[in-house]
Order: structure tokens, then C-alpha cells, then sequence
């Protein structure tokens, strides 16, 4: 029962307390001020004015003071000293002398190219087929050995045919004569060197220096082109061989 009582006076104080803690004065709730935040202002436009919590806000015609701009000023031109030029002297001006009469220039002429005429070819009534050197037979000898053989395509050898020799220009004396029928040989028997002839002369002389052969007919005029040969001083090589056929 006792614990009941305890009880009960507990609850009734707890009752009072909450009725006094009800019915006491209301103190207020303390506010913040807030903390101001920096606000980029657009250039052109003039910064607007944060009105503080608890003042009144100021009114709206009241103009703010305008904001100072700045200009740049134009650069100030500088002068720039102008160098001294050097005046030139007066020069003299030449007296005119007697001018002389000019020479007349002369206009060389071209003077025109020799037309060269080509020389015609001999007709001849033989053809030069063949002019060849063999090493001479009798070495140690100034000698000098020529054979030629004339035919055609029906004889074997053309008779009474003769040669002109000349040595440096100058004519040599020639008494050989061909002979018609079968053709000789230039040496006997088979060798590198050995070829047909009908007429054979030999030369007993210094054989260095320029040596012309040439056909002839029995009145002496040409037959066939000439041929050359060239021999120096010791030279082996001192047969000569042509070979002439009728055309």
C-alpha cells in the first residue's frame, strides 16, 4: 500500500512540473545572420545592393552615385629629328666641242661557200676485187714483187693486159704483160700466200715509200682504180697482189 502512495506522488509531481514548464515565458529563438556570398556584377550594370537582415530596405527611387570610367588618352606624337642631308656641288657642265662627222660603218658582205662539185667515179672496165700484202720471198733483198690476175666470168685469164708502178709519184719502168689461158700461181705449191696471176713483175729497189698499182689496156689507159701501199724501211711485207675481173 505504501509503495502504491510512493507511486502516486511521483506521477502527481511529474504532472505539476510539466504544467509549470508549460505556463513559464516563451523566450525567443536566436536567428543567424547569413553569411554573404560574392556575386560577379556584369560590366555594363551597377552592383545591386544586399539590404542586411532586420534594417529596412531603402527605397526603391533613391539613385546610386555613378561609377567612375576609365578612358586611355591617345599617345602623344614625338618628334623625330630629321638627319642633315648632304647638298650636293654644283657640278660643271662640259662645253659642247666640235663634233666630227661620223664614219660611216661598213656592213661586211657574207661571202659565199665554195659549191664543191663531187668528182666523178671512173667508169672503169674492170672491178678491183681484191689488194693484198704478203711477207716477200726473198728476205735480205730490196725487192720488190707485184702480181695481178685479169679474168672474166668466161675466161680464166685475159691476155695482153699490162700495169703502171709508181713509186712516191714517180713511174717505174714495166715490160710484163698477162697471158690469156689457165692462170699461174704466185708461188709453188699450196701455201697461205699462194694465189692465181697471169702477169708478174719484180722491182729491185728500196721498197720504203709509197708504192700506186693500176690495169691497164695495151694503149695504156686505165682498166681498173688504182691501188696503194705503204712500205717502211725493212718492211717484210713486200709482195703485192691484185686482182682484177671484168665487169
Amino acid at each position: 500500500m505504501k509503495c502504491v502512495n510512493r507511486l502516486g506522488w511521483l506521477l502527481l509531481l511529474l504532472v505539476v512540473l510539466l504544467v509549470a514548464g508549460c505556463g513559464g515565458r516563451e523566450e525567443p529563438t536566436p536567428t543567424r545572420t547569413p553569411i554573404p556570398t560574392y556575386t560577379p556584377t556584369p560590366i555594363g550594370q551597377q552592383p545591386v545592393a544586399v539590404q542586411p537582415a532586420g534594417q529596412p530596405a531603402a527605397p526603391a527611387d533613391t539613385p546610386l552615385p555613378p561609377t567612375a570610367t576609365f578612358t586611355p588618352e591617345p599617345p602623344t606624337a614625338t618628334a623625330t629629328p630629321i638627319p642633315p642631308t648632304d647638298t650636293p656641288a654644283p657640278t660643271e657642265t662640259p662645253t659642247p666641242t666640235e663634233t666630227s662627222t661620223p664614219t660611216p660603218t661598213v656592213t661586211p658582205t657574207a661571202t659565199p661557200s665554195p659549191t664543191l662539185t663531187p668528182t666523178a667515179t671512173p667508169d672503169y672496165a674492170f672491178v678491183l676485187e681484191m689488194a693484198e700484202q704478203f711477207p716477200t720471198q726473198l728476205p735480205g733483198v730490196d725487192e720488190v714483187r707485184v702480181y695481178v690476175y685479169a679474168y672474166s666470168g668466161e675466161a680464166y685469164a685475159l691476155g695482153g693486159y699490162t700495169i703502171r708502178v709508181s713509186k712516191d709519184g714517180v713511174p717505174l719502168t714495166v715490160l710484163a704483160r698477162s697471158t690469156d689461158g689457165l692462170p699461174g700461181e704466185t708461188r709453188p705449191g699450196p701455201s697461205p700466200y699462194t694465189r692465181f696471176a697471169n702477169l708478174g713483175a719484180a722491182f729491185f729497189e728500196k721498197p720504203a715509200g709509197l708504192w700506186e698499182i693500176q690495169l691497164l689496156d695495151r694503149g695504156g689507159f686505165p682498166m681498173g682504180a688504182p691501188a696503194q701501199f705503204l712500205l717502211g724501211p725493212d718492211d717484210p711485207l713486200r709482195e703485192f697482189y691484185l686482182r682484177y675481173h671484168e665487169k
